[in-house]
């Protein structure tokens, strides 16, 4: 099985995404948790900004995630599979969060730990 590494963005973290894993399960299955809400492409809470590499998007509604946020880069965590490393960028309202603490993204250029 051939797994591919996360980089979670702005916070630097490395993760595995198995092979056919979504990113929102590689990510639930490394400790950490983010919002998120249907699991099916129809609400469009988990939505994140691919930085680097490649992902099958998957199915979505077009209410959620239109043409022009997908060429910007925009994808549904719940929907994606990481075809090859990838570097994504966490805004605010994925409200990350990890076992060990709770990190509050605020800002591009702020985070803080709690």
């Amino acid at each position: 099985m051939k797994a591919h590494r996360l980089i979670l963005n702005p916070y630097g973290y490395e993760i595995e995404a198995r092979e056919g894993e979504t990113v929102l399960q590689a990510i639930l299955r490394s400790g950490f948790r983010v919002f998120y809400g249907c699991r099916g492409g129809g609400c469009g809470t988990c939505k994140m900004r691919l930085i680097s590499g490649v992902v099958e998007r998957g199915r979505c509604s077009r209410a959620v995630l239109s043409e022009e946020e997908e060429k910007q880069g925009y994808f549904l965590s719940c929907q994606a599979i990481p075809l090859s490393d990838v570097e994504i960028h966490l805004v605010a309202a994925n409200r990350l969060e990890k076992r060990s603490g709770i990190w509050h993204y605020v800002s591009d250029s702020e985070v803080h730990h709690k």
